[in-house]
């Protein structure tokens, strides 16, 4: 595939990704991450204050999602294939890194919370 489709389809990707996003919230949904072989979709993911996330594990290996400061944000556990985590509600500004505990730093994202 050409370098410019690739980045074309990318777009529409992240497009649509945002899309879902605000939709759920606009329901009072949960936002889901998916969390695939050594990644999370979408790895950067942009919530407003008072929006909660669920992390849906679609691997065939235990994952987690664990905040960048040893957990004390949030900490999902142990999310085994096919299961998802309760809810983490993000109550205030900041942008809250983390990465899977299982497979270390190299499988990481991000959520940015904003007004």
């Amino acid at each position: 595939m050409p370098v410019a489709c690739a980045l074309a389809l990318s777009s529409v990707v992240g497009v649509l990704a945002e899309a879902k996003a605000r939709d759920a919230q606009s329901e009072g949904k949960p936002i889901t991450v998916t969390m695939k072989s050594l990644s999370y979709d979408p790895k950067n993911l942009e919530v407003h204050v008072g929006d909660s996330v669920v992390w849906s594990n679609q691997a065939r290996t235990t994952h987690t999602a664990t905040s960048d400061d040893d957990g004390q944000t949030f900490e999902t556990g142990n999310i085994e294939p096919s299961r998802s985590s309760t809810p983490v509600r993000f109550d205030k500004k900041g942008e809250f890194k983390y990465y899977c505990k299982v497979h270390g730093r190299s499988m990481s994202g991000t959520v940015v919370v904003g007004g």
